[in-house]
Parts: C-alpha cells; structure tokens; sequence
C-alpha cells in the first residue's frame, strides 16, 4: 500500500507543480488485450522448443490524464496519468510445456496494477479537435489477482519476490498512445504498454531457471477531455 500511495502522491506532486500552465485533464476507458510475453518454455506445435507467449486475455483499464502545455502553440504537451489496468494472460490447454515458468496450462492469470504512465505528446490543434501522438514510460503497482482454472476455481494471486509467490509488486515499461479527441471534448484513443522488467519472481525454487516474462497490453478506449 505505501508503493500505491507513492504511486498516487507523484502523479498530484506533477499537478502541483503546473497549477499555473494551461491544461486539460481528460478521463478514459475501455477494453484491453493483454499476454504474458516470454511466459513459457514449450513445444511450439511444430515438434520445436521454444519460448513462447501466452494466449490473449480480454479485461478492461481505465484512467485519468493531464495534459500540460510546454509550449505556446507548437502542439507539444506533456502527459502524465493514473491508470487502473487490467492484464495477464490465458494459457493453452493443449500444451506441453518443458519450463511451465510458474504457470500451468488451462489456466487465466488475470492481474490488475495501478499504473503511473508519464508521457511526452504531439497534438496539434485543428478547427475540428486535435489528434495526438506520444511516448513515454510507466511505473505501475500489482494490487491484486486471480489464478482460474478451466474447472472455475480460482485463486489470489501471491505478491512478492520469494520462490513460491505468484508475481512481483512493480512493474515497469514503456507506453506509447495515439488518438483524437473532437472539438467538443469528445475523445477516443489506443493504448500499448510493454513491460521491461520481469513480472515473475526471479528464482523458482528448481534447478529450471525463470524466464523473463513481461506485461504486454493493448487499449481501445473513449472518453472526455475538460479545459481549464
């Protein structure tokens, strides 16, 4: 909980620090598609071993963003935002896995971080609205998860960095985003963000070493954008 309180009390320290910069805050959600990249080591169905992802999993993020001016025209603002997200993966049920990584087939992982996404963007301003385009990093913070089974049972997931838990606290990566947000304020965007840091623990209690799996997620989301 003090990591999310981190997370938070940075994301109003920006704000503090721009109180007297032109901005807009906008709110936003909707779908995601999220894997586990490097989830597991297996038979790619071609009778070869190799790394593979995992399978898709549909959840739903949402968030709040500031846009700051850094500029007097130029279009160029900078982005910073809270995020609740949802991401994981679903593994195969046929597979056959040589280093299961912590994972089990027949199984969805479903996790949800909030996330710090701190974003440099270009949006130029048009009669109609402005499109945008940025790039940036996120930190984000594991609050909680579950482990289903094909069966329907389901477990929490377990935080930390020992041996027998689940998945690490902090993740952290990349984030790019693009869209358009209309005259009015309406906006709808796509999001991506993908993980730099392994999301499993780094021993695993066996002689098999861990993978370096990583969050990788897709967004489609609508919203509003207020000036003020």
């Amino acid at each position: 909980m003090r990591i999310l309180a981190s997370v938070c009390l940075s994301f109003f320290l920006v704000l503090s620090f721009t109180a007297n910069a032109q901005i807009s805050i906008g709110v936003k959600a909707g779908p995601d598609f999220s894997r586990l990249v490097n989830a597991v080591q297996g038979n790619d169905g071609s009778g070869n071993i190799s790394v593979l992802k995992s399978g898709t999993l549909t959840q739903w993020y949402g968030g709040v963003f500031v846009d700051i001016s850094l500029d007097s025209g130029m279009g160029l603002y900078l982005r910073p935002g809270i995020d609740y997200i949802g991401t994981g993966g679903s593994m195969n049920p046929n597979a056959l896995y040589y280093n299961p990584n912590g994972f089990q087939p027949s199984t969805k992982y479903s996790l949800h971080y909030v996330d710090l996404p701190l974003e440099f963007v270009y949006s130029p301003g048009f009669g109609w609205g402005r499109p945008w385009f940025g790039f940036g990093f996120y930190t984000g913070v594991l609050v909680n998860g579950t482990i289903k089974t094909q069966g329907g049972s389901s477990t929490p997931v377990l935080i930390g960095s020992k041996s027998d838990d689940n998945f690490q606290r902090v993740d952290f990566g990349y984030a790019f985003t693009l869209g358009l947000a209309t005259k009015v304020g309406f906006l709808f965007g796509i999001d991506y963000q993908h993980g730099l840091v392994r999301v499993v623990p780094g021993s695993s209690g066996t002689s098999l070493p861990r993978l370096q799996t990583r969050n990788s997620v897709w967004g489609l989301n609508v919203g509003w954008v207020f000036k003020l």
